[in-house]
């Protein structure tokens, strides 16, 4: 038996990083993310858009609507506005004021930001209700939606569409259901045909350019985002959005500008706050970057995204009681925050709470099918309560997800060896010999990447050290056996 190799090994965790960040889902209290994780936006712009799963709803059917859990990085199926607002206005300015010195009057007080630009700019595009007809048919796909009858909701938006070809939430929440089918080309065609029929539609650019970060294509996205955004100063959401991408694409100081001119309109603005602190931390200006999560945490405490962000924070200065109830937190506020859930699983792998991280680990795996770092860690998850055939089945996706991924191989090896420890005789010693194949495949592949310390090494030393011993006291029994045997066929001779 290998106890001294027992339990969690020497796990090595994957972390979906920047990718996570990607793979945002609808917040509870307004606009969603994009491939940046614009993904808790409180919704401050002018853009006059309810969501499904809005706390402030204004519609006539606000409320009524349960969302299908997000697509992998894009965001809900939104309702249509039934309040019969035509016109999207901005924001009015903040009022802040400051004492004069004898304490009876006050003067305004000046913006950390700078001067309020909330009046300037043009007017944003009208934002028509849908037709009568059109109306019910969304209404019906909202619902078909809640039931998660992806179908019929398919169908009711596709009537909507038919029956007012100006319905660009319907075309939006088509290319919401083809991006959970992983169809990106199809849910790009549907996201552009709703900003076509609505050329500011923050949902529709979130979209677009969620699966253009997700393919590697962060400058095309700043390209494509930053003209809208440019045409469109008065949408907030759109600014945010334009801020998230260019951290995504490492231009942290013009991101900064992109936050501070949507500040400048509104400076209670929670998203382009958080685009701040994206950026400050991507300076490495830590202390200012905190300062300003302390600050939009005071503003808005519901917020699930600063709650992650809050979290990380927690989690890099090794308070990690402190970080996981951050991670629960976010994830109660938005149950489909996928970097949320993948950090609150790995510190519960960490922790050996082993039961808690298959079931987050579970739920990731439904939101986002489609990146093998989340099968990885599900198949880790598995591994560690010990229910290795759906660990092997998580692993060999991974494996055709991307055959190159040298890890799986490591983590098929911890696999082999835990499932050793349950065995004796001949069956041990394949299972052990199958860890020693996949260790040295892992290594075979990682090639001069791997640092000389990796503690691959180790383990195959002690595997082959075990399997010499175990094969010598199986070849021992052997001998014993064939000679008990050999011996009364022996006595019967005489």
């Amino acid at each position: 038996m290998m106890g001294s190799m027992g339990g969690a090994f020497g796990r090595k965790l994957v972390w979906l990083g920047a990718v996570a960040a990607l793979l945002g889902a609808s917040s509870a209290s307004g606009c969603n993310g994009s491939g940046s994780s614009t993904t808790s936006h409180t919704s401050s712009s002018s853009s006059g858009d309810d969501h499904a799963s809005s706390s402030a709803s204004t519609g006539a059917d606000a409320g009524q609507h349960t969302e299908l859990t997000s697509p992998p990085g894009s965001v809900d199926p939104a309702p249509d506005d039934s309040s019969g607002s035509t016109t999207a206005s901005p924001p009015p300015p903040p009022t802040t004021t400051a004492a004069s010195s004898d304490s009876t009057s006050t003067t305004p007080a000046e913006s950390p930001w700078g001067h309020s630009d909330a009046d300037t700019g043009p007017p944003l595009p009208t934002r028509h209700a849908m037709s009568g007809s059109a109306a019910s048919s969304f209404q019906q796909g909202m619902e078909a939606a809640a039931r998660s009858d992806v179908g019929a909701a398919r169908t009711a938006f596709q009537a909507a569409l038919s029956a007012d070809s100006s319905a660009f939430r319907a075309a939006y929440n088509l290319g919401v259901l083809a991006d959970r089918d992983g169809n990106e080309d199809q849910a790009l065609t549907f996201y552009r045909q709703a900003l076509r029929i609505q050329p500011d539609y923050e949902l529709a650019v979130e979209g677009i350019v969620t699966i253009m970060v997700r393919r590697g294509q962060a400058a095309a996205a700043v390209s494509f985002v930053q003209p809208i955004a440019t045409q469109y100063p008065r949408n907030l959401e759109v600014t945010a959005i334009y801020g998230e991408v260019l951290v995504e694409a490492q231009r942290y100081p013009d991101a900064i500008t992109a936050a501070r001119g949507a500040l400048r309109r509104d400076e209670r603005f929670v998203p382009a706050m958080i685009v701040l602190v994206k950026a400050n931390l991507g300076l490495t200006r830590t202390e200012l970057a905190y300062s300003i999560l302390d600050q939009a945490i005071a503003i808005d405490a519901n917020n699930p995204e600063l709650h992650y962000l809050n979290g990380v924070r927690l989690q890099d200065n090794n308070q990690l009681a402190q970080a996981l109830a951050e991670y629960r937190r976010a994830v109660d506020l938005r149950p489909d925050y996928v970097d949320a859930r993948m950090r609150l699983g790995l510190q519960l792998l960490a922790g050996a709470n082993y039961t808690e991280a298959v079931t987050q680990f579970e739920t990731v795996s439904h939101l986002v099918p489609d990146r093998y770092e989340v099968h990885l860690n599900l198949g880790d998850a598995y591994r560690s309560t010990k229910q290795y055939d759906l660990a092997k089945r998580e692993f060999d996706q991974v494996i055709q997800m991307r055959p190159s991924f040298c890890q799986v191989h490591y983590d098929i090896a911890l696999m082999y060896m835990a499932q050793a420890e349950a065995l004796t005789g001949q069956p041990q010693v394949d299972t052990e010999r199958q860890a020693q194949t996949e260790f040295s495949s892992y290594r075979t592949c990682s090639g001069a990447s791997l640092p000389r310390d990796d503690q691959s090494q180790s383990y195959l030393d002690e595997l082959a050290r075990q399997i010499e011993r175990q094969q010598k006291a199986i070849d021992r029994a052997a001998a014993r056996a064939a000679k008990q045997a050999a011996t009364p066929a022996a006595d019967g001779g005489t």
